[in-house]
């Protein structure tokens, strides 16, 4: 699948929303909460999880990236902004960072 296919679905499926700007910050929000929750979750129990709470994990932030995805996707249409755009033009700031030692920045 294609990153702007998938972009044009989520306008599809979501054509009936009004006021479309707060309810994708406030889901964005939420969403990224949940994958907040999830990551929690992993780093405080990570020497204590076992092969099926692991895979129960992964099998949890799938869903909750997805969901965060289907908003940031929907997000950037609100913006006549493409995914592919949001991509390639995320790879060049980060290739920028990297290039002056400044990729994770703390």
């Amino acid at each position: 699948m294609n990153a702007n296919y998938y972009q044009s679905w989520t306008i599809e499926i979501a054509k009936n929303f009004k006021n479309e700007l707060p309810i994708l910050g406030l889901g964005l929000c939420e969403e990224s909460g949940e994958v907040a929750r999830i990551l929690k979750r992993y780093c405080r129990n990570d020497r204590n999880l076992d092969k099926c709470e692991i895979e129960e994990i992964n099998k949890s932030m799938k869903n909750e990236l997805g969901d965060v995805l289907y908003f940031v996707a929907f997000l950037a249409s609100q913006f006549n902004l493409s995914l592919e755009e949001l991509m390639l033009g995320n790879m060049q700031k980060l290739e920028q960072r990297m290039c002056h030692g400044k990729l994770l920045d703390r």
